[in-house]
């Protein structure tokens, strides 16, 4: 056993110092016990994975039904949200059927892995998986920012993490926000980011990447951002062969696979038919008038919502700063169409978010903000060397006379 914990603690002192692993985990306690006292756990589409949850647990679809309204009942709010159109009869097959449930029917993993604690405590074990995703998300975090700033810098990025309110919030909430966050930094982190790609982490990214689609139908961002950075490494290097190239055809593999797979578990649903029935398009020819004027009622509601907490403002003006000062950085390619898909993706549902949508890629954004900061003040590690493109030589041994170079990764080749 002494083997093991002494790599255990190597590990973690890699990543960060103990007192700031203390720190990030007294900030998320606190975090906890605020939503608790103060903020709502439950919201309106809590009642579908709640459903799904019994449905799973081996209930059939009308006992989950009442079951699940039985017990969102006792909240106020609710039954002020829910009426007569909220429960068109007791078969309570709309939860599970037709339109809602074409939506929220491939949203397997959540209510699959929360169907174990509702089954031993009841409703309130829907809590369970989100607050341990968050940790895990945490834990990420940091390893993603020790890699690409220096482990003195990770302190910094679970801070940035936990700390906004309209985020944390999600630690402690019956959606699957906090579970996505968590893949989707999972997906990061095996990404060429400060490293050099092994062999078998594309398909360790393609099975997080399906994990991810069956948890929320946000897994096109990871795709999008992937994309650009393999862009971006074309563009620079100029060969379209690159490191990202194996990753970026593993995500569109997932995405063809996923989007085949949930139309069979779910055919009702249809994002451009949502689109069309909720912006005011008319119609499918409709559809690009109609996106200028969505998209700029949603920058509006979006903006407000986060000029309401300084830190996420702070994280938000940390990213635009880097993206101005290292545009030829990999990691600026990457938040930049992640970003950029969740924008799109946001579009396409028309409906303000309070930031939700943003959340998911919300960490990613705390560790870029922390490498713009710690290259602003030297703190980066140099890059990691470039791997040589086959059929051409190696780049010859650096001169251990000359002074190291220290470029912050930030600025990291394209590979």
């Amino acid at each position: 056993m002494k083997t093991p914990l002494r790599r255990a603690r190597a590990w973690l002192a890699g990543v960060a110092p103990l007192p700031g692993w203390l720190l990030v985990a007294a900030a998320y306690g606190t975090a906890l016990i605020g939503s608790t006292e103060h903020l709502r756990r439950w919201g309106p589409d809590a009642r579908y994975y709640l459903a799904w949850a019994y449905r799973y647990g081996g209930l059939s679809e009308r006992e989950a039904g009442r079951r699940t309204y039985e017990f969102l009942d006792t909240f106020e709010w609710f039954r002020d949200f829910c009426g007569p159109g909220c429960r068109p009869d007791d078969t309570y097959a709309w939860l599970f059927h037709g339109w809602t449930g074409g939506l929220v029917a491939p949203r397997v993993l959540y209510p699959l892995l929360s169907a174990p604690f509702v089954r031993a405590v009841g409703p309130q074990g829907m809590l369970v998986v989100p607050i341990l995703a968050y940790a895990v998300c945490l834990v990420l975090v940091m390893v993603l920012a020790a890699r690409l700033a220096g482990p003195r810098w990770s302190v910094l990025a679970g801070l940035a993490t936990v700390l906004p309110a309209e985020m944390s919030r999600w630690s402690n909430y019956a959606y699957t926000e906090a579970l996505t966050m968590a893949l989707c930094v999972a997906c990061v982190v095996v990404l060429p980011l400060g490293r050099h790609a092994r062999r078998w982490d594309p398909a360790l990214f393609g099975v997080l990447l399906l994990a991810f689609a069956f948890t929320r139908q946000f897994h096109p961002v990871v795709v999008a951002g992937v994309g650009a950075a393999w862009l971006g490494a074309a563009v620079t290097a100029r060969r379209l062969r690159n490191p990202w190239l194996p990753f970026l055809a593993v995500g569109v593999a997932v995405l063809v696979v996923a989007n085949v797979v949930q139309g069979l578990i779910a055919p009702a649903y249809s994002i451009v038919d949502s689109f069309v029935r909720h912006s005011g398009a008319g119609s499918v020819a409709g559809i690009p008038g109609a996106l200028p004027r969505v998209a700029w009622r949603l920058i509006r509601a979006e903006a407000w919502d986060a000029l309401d907490d300084p830190s996420i403002c702070l994280v938000g003006l940390l990213v635009v700063a880097g993206a101005l000062r290292r545009y030829r950085s990999p990691v600026t390619w990457l938040v930049t169409g992640a970003l950029g898909g969740t924008f799109a993706l946001h579009v396409l549902n028309t409906e303000p978010s309070h930031l939700r949508y943003y959340a998911v890629v919300f960490p990613l954004l705390a560790v870029y903000a922390t490498t713009v900061v710690a290259d602003l003040f030297g703190g980066a590690p140099p890059p990691a060397p470039e791997p040589p493109v086959p059929g051409e030589r190696a780049s010859p041994p650096v001169d251990v006379k000359s002074p190291p170079d220290r470029r912050p990764l930030l600025v990291a080749s394209a590979d």
